[in-house]
């Protein structure tokens, strides 16, 4: 859950709402271009900015393909209030410092917690291009890049011809989400928008009578004007039409963080985090610790299932469970418990092949694997897994290897008792892999379809889908690491941060956490039958009758196997539950609940520095265990047209 918590704030540091020291925001946008017979233009733009903070520089970005056509900007600090494009006094400016950045002119300023006005005047070089019969006016004066980083609010556009070319004879057209053509005059043209939002594109284009460029050369036309006219608006059509998409996907969004959070729910009630009352600790008495710990952790590898493996063949009579005195190495070391556990093998393999129980492969492996030895005299104790104590090498070579062999043996049998319990029905791997690959593909087609509704090109449809290719290659392909669906979530995470509309935007990334948050939260398997969810709720019900010791009325047996499980299912990494009555002297588990001291949690700790054995492949570093009873280690930028302030 920790994991998931800083994967969570991560992404939300990432958030495109994180917010900054300082701010500004860019109340109104006034251009004004005067085209003139030879095919120039004149601009000039008045923009309002309100600053919060100190600011020291004022930027004005143009996209690359009229970079060449600006010439002699100049910028002007505008005092008094509400000025109009067009109509200002030149008492009422000052000449501002500019200078010049690849695409970016930085206008110099002293200004802090203000509101305040530019004015912008350059020449817009061969801005229109003049045929036969029509003339094109074609002027982006916003981009998708990173220069239109805020929203610009209350943008007004006028055109002004060298002529009357008839208000039936210019045809404007806008490209923006919000805005439309306000009005057509006899020689000009008005347009507004309410917002041309961050990262989107405000572009103009009009086509009008060629006859009014008297001094600009004529070319034969490609299209004709009525041609260009039905391109144009095709265009338009089709932005609109996939705009008119944004509240579906948004809705879309939202279904899907719906869903996932009911089957984090369903998750939550499958664990028994919520509901206890169900089940029966006479089950959990009856049933074998290897199934047990298995459906307790969902088929998670466990540091302590092994032990449960040991206690599964002492309450058959194959070996025998003792208490005793730790190694000698350890005897006196801080830290070291007093007691901890010994197994005894008490048959030899021919008395083995005689007696009623037949071992199954997982029980046979668990035995040759543990027990050394000559026979009669074959035993197991907790400290032979151990590694060296503080007197020695930390380093040794030995203890390394025997350490990692010691994970390499446990997680074959973990494997192969997985295995077992999945073929008799008990738990299911092959679920969890379907959810989890589930996500990934919903997750993909949303954040797709999201980009789609934005009017994104191919490439930022494409963009989610070549992700989810590269995440789920890597992590198909490097089982049980957690690294590749991290970088999957947060490159879908990066990609719907990028979408324009802001509801939209919300709803894929809440949608994008929700499904990160279920995804990690998805055990390695889950109850594949009743008898396994009931039994986990019987082990809930188990720890909770715990917490009030063990019960009088048992028996000496029944007393080992409550112990015994009491211990096999502490969720606690170093400490047993403490019993305050009912504790029988008689059973070989009592000493280590008077301790209060997990045994195994120290033979782990005394493991290496580059050896662990947490799940997840081959992984190693560290040493100790979790409490989940897993084991591990102790406005200058690029692309288009903008304006902001720095």
């Amino acid at each position: 859950m920790r994991k998931i918590v800083i994967f969570v704030v991560m992404l939300l540091f990432l958030s495109p709402a994180h917010a900054e020291a300082k701010s500004y925001s860019v109340d109104r946008v006034q251009i004004k271009g005067w085209v003139q017979p030879n095919g120039d233009m004149l601009v000039n733009e008045v923009f309002t900015y309100t600053l919060d903070g100190s600011f020291s520089q004022l930027t004005r970005s143009f996209p690359k393909k009229h970079l060449g056509q600006i010439d002699r900007f100049e910028a002007y600090l505008i005092e008094g209030k509400e000025p109009v494009v067009g109509e200002i006094d030149e008492s009422s400016i000052t000449k501002a410092g500019v200078t010049r950045e690849g695409s970016t002119y930085r206008t110099a300023i002293q200004a802090e917690d203000k509101t305040i006005a530019v004015l912008y005047v350059y020449k817009m070089q061969n801005a229109v291009t003049s045929y036969d019969t029509y003339s094109d006016l074609s002027v982006t004066y916003f981009e998708g890049g990173d220069n239109h980083d805020a929203d610009l609010n209350n943008v007004d556009i006028t055109y002004v011809f060298p002529g009357d070319a008839g208000d039936k004879h210019i045809h404007g057209f806008l490209h923006d989400r919000e805005g439309e053509v306000r009005k057509v005059y006899r020689n000009g043209i008005s347009i507004h928008t309410p917002k041309s939002a961050a990262y989107t594109v405000t572009k103009t284009r009009v086509l009008f009578p060629s006859a009014i460029m008297t001094e600009q050369p004529k070319i034969a036309e490609p299209i004709s004007l009525e041609e260009a006219i039905r391109q144009e608006q095709r265009l338009i059509d089709k932005k609109q039409s996939r705009w008119a998409d944004i509240p579906v996907a948004e809705n879309v969004a939202n279904s899907l963080s719906i869903f996932f959070i009911v089957v984090i729910i369903l998750l939550i009630l499958i664990r028994q985090w919520v509901f206890t009352l169900f089940g029966s600790t006479d089950l959990v008495l009856q049933t074998d610790p290897t199934y047990l710990a298995f459906v307790d952790q969902n088929g998670r590898f466990n540091g302590k299932s092994f032990l449960a493996g040991l206690f599964s063949l002492a309450e058959k009579g194959i070996i025998k469970v003792e208490t005793t005195d730790s190694a000698a190495r350890f005897q006196g070391e801080e830290g070291a418990p007093e007691k901890t556990l010994v197994f005894h093998l008490l048959h030899s393999d021919e008395q083995m092949k005689k007696s009623k129980h037949t071992l199954l492969p997982h029980e046979q492996y668990l035995l040759t694997w543990l027990f050394k030895g000559r026979v009669g005299h074959r035993k197991f104790h907790l400290h032979d897994m151990a590694g060296p104590s503080v007197h020695f090498d930390k380093k040794n070579r030995t203890d390394l290897k025997k350490q990692r062999q010691f994970h390499e043996n446990h997680e074959v049998w973990h494997n192969d008792v997985l295995s077992l319990m999945e073929d008799a029905g008990a738990i299911s791997t092959k679920i969890p892999k379907l959810m989890k690959t589930a996500i990934f593909l919903l997750l993909t087609i949303m954040t797709m379809y999201g980009f789609y509704a934005d009017g994104a090109g191919g490439w930022g449809i494409s963009f989610p889908a070549i992700v989810a290719v590269i995440g789920y290659y890597f992590y198909s392909t490097n089982h049980g690491k957690k690294w590749p669906a991290i970088l999957f979530f947060i490159g879908m995470f990066s990609a719907g941060a990028q979408i324009v509309a802001s509801a939209l935007t919300g709803a894929v990334l809440s949608a994008v956490i929700l499904g990160a948050i279920l995804f990690f939260s998805i055990p390695k398997a889950i109850p594949n039958s009743l008898t396994a969810l009931y039994t986990k709720m019987s082990i809930m019900r188990f720890r909770r009758r715990v917490k009030r010791g063990i019960p009088d009325y048992l028996h000496q047996d029944e007393a080992d196997r409550w112990l015994a499980r009491a211990y096999l299912l502490n969720k606690s990494k170093k400490r047993l539950p403490r019993l305050t009555k009912g504790l029988p002297e008689s059973s070989s588990l009592a000493p280590l609940f008077a301790l209060q001291v997990d045994p195994l949690y120290f033979a782990y700790s005394t493991w290496g520095p580059q050896t662990s054995p947490s799940k997840g492949g081959s992984s190693w570093g560290g040493g100790g265990y979790d409490s989940g009873g897993s084991y591990s280690g102790g406005g200058g930028g690029d692309g288009g047209g903008g304006a902001g302030a720095d």
